[in-house]
């Protein structure tokens, strides 16, 4: 008698959301504000991407600003590569063609560490004021098990309307799944 078995392994990707903050809830209890206070929750369904609301930076003098709008701590689990998602919409005259601020989406690891820059407003290139994009930004597995918080980063003269909603922690883990196929093949002799 002969018996044969067939064990073969195969690759999935499992994607799971961390958080979710689309600020339909009408509050940023949640976000920190560092810096001069230019950020708020703004009410209006034709600057938010979706539903009503939207984080909006806006100028107020004094000039120049430097400040961050700040996710609450995540620590990230153990294992998987990491994406940071949110949907933006600016004034591309106020940013790129008078140049009067800087955008930028940045991470810090709470342990220990300086915020290091995701992505810039320059990274865009051309882009539509006031249209919304998505934005996605990775961080592989280097940063598994770090408790970290995500910023956006307004650094401006007389620059102003700059828009940020639907954002979102998310991770993928390739997981090794094990299917048997085949069975027993028997044959008698």
């Amino acid at each position: 008698m002969k018996c044969s078995l067939f064990l073969a392994l195969a690759s999935i990707s499992l994607a799971e959301v961390i958080w979710i903050d689309d600020l339909e809830s009408g509050n940023i209890d949640d976000w920190t504000i560092t810096g001069s206070m230019n950020w708020a929750l703004y009410d209006n369904e034709f600057q938010a991407h979706s539903g009503d609301f939207s984080l909006q930076y806006n100028y107020h003098a004094p000039w120049p600003h430097d400040t961050r709008i700040i996710t609450r701590a995540f620590t990230l689990p153990e294992a998987g590569e990491f994406q940071f998602t949110w949907w933006w919409s600016g004034s591309y005259n106020y940013f790129v063609q008078q140049n009067n601020g800087d955008a930028f989406t940045e991470v810090i690891d709470m342990n220990g560490g300086n915020w290091i820059v995701l992505w810039s407003e320059e990274d865009a290139g051309v882009y539509t004021g006031f249209e919304w994009y998505e934005q996605t930004e990775n961080l592989d597995s280097s940063w598994s098990g770090k408790t970290v918080q995500f910023a956006f980063h307004i650094i401006a003269t007389d620059a102003h309307y700059w828009y940020i909603d639907d954002t979102m922690l998310s991770y993928t883990t390739n997981a090794l799944e094990s299917v048997t196929w085949g069975g027993i093949k028997a044959a008698i002799q």
